[in-house]
């Protein structure tokens, strides 16, 4: 894909040092901290509502088809993400690597430098964790998950512009 499409909505914070590459769509409220990478090889990227990828991250779409990201993902310190579709409320750790056209739930945590799979499926509120790494699948949510999320973002839109230059972005 050789032409850059990159379209924000509204409150999303994009700081100027990351990079952005081919037809990427930025929900309202996402931040994205200095130093991550979008890239929309062949297919386009639609990154939902209230995301956070976190320095050093690299979300990478190599396929035709779109990688779609839902909304309130943690995207953290240095994760990789491939994969065909991400659910909603979701962790991906630090250093973290989803690979292949892995379609993950929602309310799933990726462990701090675990990986998935190839092309695999990921049911809602599993736990990817440890050496192995081994799996389980959450009972309950977390209670107050969503609060410390808009916490976090709050933080992050207050926060970064004062010490990183934002990206101007067409927005829809």
């Amino acid at each position: 894909m050789s032409r850059n499409r990159i379209t924000a909505g509204s409150k999303a914070v994009v700081c100027q040092e990351t990079e952005l590459r081919g037809e990427v769509s930025i929900g309202a409220g996402t931040v994205l901290h200095p130093q991550c990478r979008i890239i929309a090889e062949n297919g386009p990227i639609y990154i939902g509502k209230n995301n956070i990828i976190e320095e050093n991250s690299i979300v990478f779409n190599r396929n035709a088809a779109p990688l779609v990201i839902g909304d309130e993902n943690v995207f953290e310190v240095g994760c990789y993400v491939e994969g065909s579709r991400i659910g909603n409320n979701n962790v991906i750790g630090t250093r973290a690597r989803v690979i292949g056209n892995t379609i993950i739930g929602n309310h799933c945590v990726i462990g701090a430098a675990c990986s998935t799979e190839i092309n695999e499926t990921i049911e809602d509120m599993v736990v990817i964790y440890g050496n192995q790494p081994s799996r389980r699948t959450q009972s309950t949510i977390l209670p107050g998950q969503a609060t410390l999320h808009a916490r976090h973002l709050e933080y992050l839109r207050e926060v970064l512009p004062k010490y990183n230059h934002l990206k101007r972005l067409e927005t829809f």
